[in-house]
C-alpha cells in the first residue's frame, strides 16, 4: 500500500481549496503507482498511521504551512520522518514534504529573502541517477513556495538546482527522494492559488507566474522517476 501523509488539508471545512488538493495528490499517486492501493492520511488533522510499516512507500505532500511552524502535528510528522529514515522505508517529499524532511533530519528551512517561487520554472539536474529514466538535463515544473531548504541533512546528496533555489531535489541513501516543485498540481489549481495570493507578491512576480502556468511541464517524467526510484 502507498501512504499519503497529507500535510495540505488542515482545514476540515467542506469544499475548500485544501480539500481539492486531496484529489490532486490522490490522482498523482495513482499515476505513479497504478493498480496499487493508496491511503490518504490527513496528518494535518491528526489522522496518523499506526505504524511506519502500514505502507511500503510514504509520500509527504505540499502544505500552506511551514516546516518550522509550531503546530503539534508538524512535530509529530518530524518524528515519523526520523523513524522512517531509521528503518530505510521509501519516502517521497513534495514541496513542504521536501522541506520538512530536511528539517526533521538536521537540515535547515527558512523563508527565502528571494521571495516567491511561483509559476512554471526550469531547474538543472546536477547529479543524474540511474532511476532518472527518461533522462533530462533540464526539468520544468509548477512551483508555489516562499520557504526553501538552505542546508541539507547529513548524508543527503543534491540532485538538482537553479539560481533561485539551490536545493531543488535531494536524495538520502536509496530510500528518500524529495523535490521542491509541484508535479501533482493542475494548471487550474495553480492559477487559483496564485490569484488568492496576488496581493502578497510583487506585481511583476505575479504577472510572470500567471503567464507561465500554461507552459510545457515535465510532470510525467517526475511520475516515472518516482516510480523507478521506489521500484
Amino acid at each position: 500500500m502507498i501512504g499519503i501523509l497529507n500535510a495540505y488539508h488542515f482545514d476540515p471545512t467542506p469544499g475548500n481549496y485544501q480539500e481539492e488538493y486531496s484529489g490532486l495528490i490522490m490522482e498523482f499517486a495513482r499515476k505513479v503507482f497504478p493498480g496499487r492501493q493508496i491511503k490518504n492520511y490527513k496528518v494535518a488533522q491528526n489522522e496518523w498511521p499506526q505504524s511506519i510499516d502500514e505502507c511500503e512507500v510514504w509520500i509527504i505532500t505540499g502544505s500552506p504551512k511551514a516546516a518550522y511552524d509550531p503546530d503539534p502535528w508538524i512535530a509529530t510528522l518530524k518524528k515519523f520522518i526520523v523513524n522512517v529514515d531509521a528503518h530505510k522505508k521509501k519516502l517521497i517529499g513534495i514541496c513542504f514534504g521536501h522541506q520538512v524532511i530536511s528539517a526533521a533530519l538536521g537540515g535547515e528551512v527558512v523563508k527565502s529573502p528571494k521571495g516567491w517561487g511561483v509559476g512554471v520554472k526550469e531547474f538543472e539536474i546536477v547529479q543524474p541517477q540511474s532511476w532518472m529514466r527518461p533522462a533530462l538535463k533540464q526539468v520544468a515544473l509548477l512551483f508555489s513556495h516562499q520557504d526553501q531548504v538552505v542546508s541539507l541533512p547529513k548524508g543527503a546528496n543534491i540532485l538538482a538546482q537553479d539560481s533561485f533555489c539551490p536545493f531543488q531535489m535531494y536524495q538520502v541513501g536509496e530510500h528518500i527522494l524529495t523535490l521542491q516543485g509541484h508535479p501533482e498540481f493542475s494548471v487550474a489549481f495553480a492559477k487559483s492559488r496564485l490569484q488568492s495570493r496576488e496581493d502578497k507578491m510583487p506585481p511583476e512576480t505575479y504577472k510572470k507566474a500567471m503567464e507561465s502556468v500554461e507552459n510545457s511541464k515535465d510532470d510525467q517524467v517526475i511520475v516515472e522517476w518516482i516510480r523507478n526510484f521506489c521500484a
